[in-house]
């Protein structure tokens, strides 16, 4: 294992604090909806070329999200600030809960994830395992 962070408590989403970044391609590994689990994946292979490594993402309870099926520029991941908490629970009906939302800036725009918590898992597994 070369590297593994599960976040779910409140002190480590400070509003706008960036939490994850990496400049990989990542993509949409999976989507559970009878778990609520979002996984993004950068895999060990792929047009960016042949790494060592694979990396999991993993969004739980996923609760709603905006996301795109590939990122190729890399991924960032960061909570999303006071503002911009209160537009996306609003624009999903949320408003009043306690989801954590995350951003994922793109040269398009902003992605993002309404969960309870994230997490990351780098080791030296196959793609398909």
């Amino acid at each position: 294992m070369l590297d593994r962070q599960w976040l779910t408590q409140d002190q480590q989403f400070a509003p706008g604090r960036e939490l994850f970044r990496c400049d990989r391609q990542f993509a949409v590994w999976a989507y559970t909806i009878s778990h609520s689990q979002l996984v993004l994946r950068a895999r060990t292979t792929g047009t960016d070329g042949h790494r060592p490594t694979r990396i999991d993402v993993l969004f739980k309870p996923v609760e709603a999200m905006k996301t795109r099926m590939e990122y190729r520029d890399g991924l960032v991941i960061r909570c999303a600030t006071t503002d911009e908490r209160d537009r996306i629970l609003a624009d999903a009906g949320l408003v009043g809960t306690n989801f954590r939302v995350f951003v994922l800036p793109t040269p398009d725009g902003l992605d993002h994830v309404v969960t309870m918590g994230v997490g990351w898992c780098e080791d030296e597994r196959e793609d398909r395992e």
